[in-house]
């Protein structure tokens, strides 16, 4: 048996641990192995964005809606939120307030803002496409300055049957509800940037090839939010998406912790090139993805990480 020697001198004591009585562990080696598995607290000075949010991506176009395509599926209607983009033939552009309809199929419910006021009733989706929608109620703002209000609680009022078919161009989906004539009543979009979600390895940066397995980026989308390891610090930020804009994306109020790099030039550049993305677009069956600027320069490419777990 091993024994730890305790012995006092005078009015001090003083504590003798045999080598055998000591348990060193690692830490720093540990904490070292947990980089990229998920997001760390960040305490650290904020990087100012040098751009104007939403500068990025070309304008939405609505594409040509007279030949109808195809059925609208419980996921792609309860994918997320649907901007509306039009009424009738008045295409939509605000930057504020913009109407929207969210659609939860799992209740049979919706939820909605025609830009003034928030709707909110039950739909069903019947077997030949057509929604209808009953036991709508809408708050009772008054907003003159509004001229499509009316005209978007009225498509969605008590009773009403629209029948309903989808369009995808590019990351984004068009969602049209049309009357018994086959007239578009409204023009519904929503971005598919969910193709961005998960975790990722950085590549390159500025086409230089990065070879540190520690360079990952983790988008959540449905979060806005972004965090991940320049190789050397963790940072973390939010996500911004220009309803108005196809394939955008912003970084802002982006952190970072402060400890000295060995590679301080690579993290730069990394950093700067998060701040300077305003698009995104995948290739490759998803497992690639390519930031980009506003004049379309490829700043960061990505490949997909499958196990997270490793």
């Amino acid at each position: 048996m091993k024994y730890c020697l305790i012995s006092a001198i005078a009015v001090s004591v003083s504590l003798f641990v045999l080598p055998s009585c000591s348990v060193v562990q690692n830490v720093t080696d540990r904490f070292n192995n947990m980089v990229g598995k998920k997001e760390q607290p960040v305490v650290a000075e904020k990087v100012k964005p040098p751009k104007k949010m939403g500068t990025g991506g070309t304008k939405a176009v609505i594409p040509d809606s007279s030949t109808p395509g195809t059925r609208p599926t419980e996921e792609e209607l309860g994918g997320g939120q649907w901007n509306i983009a039009a009424v009738g033939d008045h295409k939509i552009e605000v930057e504020e307030d913009i109407p929207y309809v969210n659609f939860q199929p799992s209740t049979g419910r919706f939820y909605a803002s025609d830009g003034c006021n928030v709707l909110n009733g039950d739909y069903v989706m019947r077997s030949d496409g057509i929604m209808t929608f009953s036991n709508v109620l809408s708050t009772m703002k008054y907003c003159p300055d509004v001229e499509f209000a009316p005209l978007i609680s009225a498509a969605l009022a008590d009773g009403a049957a629209l029948a309903s078919d989808c369009n995808r161009v590019g990351h984004d989906t068009y969602l049209y509800l049309r009357d018994s004539s086959g007239k578009v009543q409204l023009t519904l979009r929503r971005h598919n940037m969910e193709f961005l979600n998960g975790n990722w390895q950085v590549t390159s940066i500025d086409g230089k090839p990065v070879e540190n397995d520690e360079c990952t980026v983790f988008f959540d989308i449905s979060e806005l939010k972004i965090h991940g390891n320049t190789g050397c610090n963790f940072f973390n930020g939010k996500i911004y998406i220009d309803p108005a804009r196809t394939n955008s994306i912003d970084f802002s109020d982006m952190g970072t912790t402060r400890v000295a790099c060995p590679n301080a030039a690579q993290e730069s550049a990394m950093l700067v090139a998060l701040e300077s993305t305003t698009t995104a677009r995948s290739g490759r069956d998803g497992r690639v993805a390519v930031l980009l600027d506003s004049e379309g320069n490829e700043l960061m490419t990505l490949k997909r990480i499958q196990n997270e777990n490793r």
